[in-house]
């Protein structure tokens, strides 16, 4: 019997691979039913976007039965749900049992909360550990305490493992701490990697020395990285004007 239901999640596995979904999740679902862990968090990641009521409850029976990544991914769904509480008792499972995303979803929690001497103590376990995201928020988390050498510390670690958003953190550091040559550096670093935020901030210093065309230049690559207001700032800086008509004031963060 274990060897069939074993046989079930190989085959889904397969049939995955192949792009046969409906296929697939037919025999996750009986390796599902018949107690399989792997098969339950997998029937929920083919779940979650249509149904996530169900996915939730394999993720549920998932972790109840040991499996960790089941229980990070319950945390994310709980906390997506509006239910942090739930969603902490799942991330602090899946932490302790090895999962350093989850200990970084805890610690992106207690930054929601403002508990940020908890988030520093998860972040930097995480971080130790290698998870390059958390030396990024663990730099932020540490300058918003005023920790600012430790925070330097952490975000050039970010930054030197190629993490983006570590250059932009690291860059925005520096320009706060009158540094901002070295800032200039960071950014275009970040910027170069796809940074949207970074292409801002050097659109936003091309504007201090005047260069209005490389700064819009600037925007409009941040607006197609994604950046939400980028675009908007492009344009009212070719216009001079804001939609609302009110003037563009040139070199304001």
């Amino acid at each position: 019997m274990e060897n069939d239901v074993q046989s079930e999640f190989e085959l889904a596995k397969s049939l995955k691979k192949q792009g046969r979904v409906d296929e697939a999740e037919r025999h996750y679902r009986v390796a599902a039913e018949a107690g399989h862990p792997r098969a339950m968090l997998n029937l929920g990641v083919l779940l979650v976007g249509r149904d996530p009521d169900e996915a939730e409850r394999w993720w549920r029976a998932a972790a109840e039965a040991g499996n960790a990544t089941a229980m990070g991914n319950l945390g994310i769904l709980l906390s997506d749900r509006g239910r942090p509480g739930e969603a902490e008792s799942w991330y602090r499972a899946a932490a302790e049992a090895g999962e350093l995303d989850a200990r970084h979803n805890l610690g992106l929690l207690l930054v929601e909360r403002r508990d940020l001497a908890g988030a520093v103590e998860q972040f930097r376990i995480a971080a130790a550990a290698g998870h390059v995201a958390s030396m990024n928020n663990l730099g932020i988390a540490l300058g918003e305490l005023n920790r600012f050498d430790e925070a330097e510390e952490w975000l050039r670690r970010g930054a030197e493992n190629g993490d983006g958003r570590a250059m932009c953190s690291l860059g925005n550091q520096l320009y706060a701490l009158g540094r901002r040559d070295e800032a200039d550096e960071w950014w275009a670093e970040g910027a170069a990697l796809g940074d949207a935020n970074s292409m801002v901030n050097l659109g936003v210093r091309h504007e201090h020395r005047n260069d209005l065309a490389r700064a819009e230049e600037c925007y409009r690559d941040a607006a197609k990285a994604g950046h939400p207001r980028a675009g908007a700032r492009a344009d009212a800086l070719a216009a001079g004007n804001w939609p609302n008509g009110a003037p563009y004031m040139p070199g304001l963060f």
